[in-house]
């Protein structure tokens, strides 16, 4: 008993710090040869994550190439302390974690969200330390760098018009096989390259 609790807390101190984890910017993944997405793989990577996000405020989705697993912010970060996970949610991002890490030929996206209340060095540096947060927990159940890339997207992508909506601030984590990866990575660099920018400038 004592030990799970220190690894809980080992957990939670290295969310708070995202000392477990390295810098936004994009990693090499994987070299995979290109296949299609089969339906096997869709299925049955449904069934786990369903299983593994059951009763949290979670929510899954498909997309072309996999499975998008979204954590609303109100849901899974400190009120006081935005860039760090609440206790409820270790589990069930754990969950996720430990499958893929079973799942050699899964890779994972992990995208931070923001609404357009701040300015874009604020919202930049939250979303990177939401996602960094969130990655820091794949790698304590060891999923490395060549198969997971996280990013903050600032306010890029909001869901709602509404500059202070609740919604847009997310966490967003994307499973698919590792022949995907680049594919989707590729759709986000942009966005997060200007984002990038826009810091930097200010």
């Amino acid at each position: 008993m004592n030990r799970k609790l220190y690894q809980w807390a080992f957990v939670l101190a290295c969310a708070a710090t995202a000392g477990c984890s390295s810098s936004g910017t994009a990693v090499q993944p994987v070299a995979y040869e290109k296949k299609a997405v089969t339906s096997e793989w869709m299925s049955s990577t449904e069934a786990q994550l369903r299983e593994s996000i059951a009763g949290s405020s979670f929510t899954l989705q498909r997309f072309e190439n996999g499975w998008l697993v979204t954590a609303p912010a109100q849901q899974s970060f400190n009120a006081d302390r935005p860039d760090l996970l609440l206790p409820v949610v270790l589990r069930p991002i754990t969950r996720i974690a430990k499958l893929l890490e079973s799942s050699p030929e899964s890779s994972v996206l992990i995208l931070g969200h923001t609404n357009q209340l701040h300015d874009d060095k604020a919202n930049y540096q939250l979303s990177t330390d939401r996602a960094k947060a969130v990655a820091s927990i794949f790698r304590l159940s060891g999923l490395g760098n060549r198969r997971m890339q996280h990013l903050g997207m600032g306010s890029a992508f909001a869901l709602s018009a509404l500059k202070d909506s609740a919604q847009n601030h997310r966490v967003e984590i994307f499973i698919m096989p590792g022949t995907h990866m680049h594919d989707v990575v590729a759709e986000y660099q942009p966005a997060y390259n200007r984002q990038l920018a826009l810091t930097q400038a200010q």
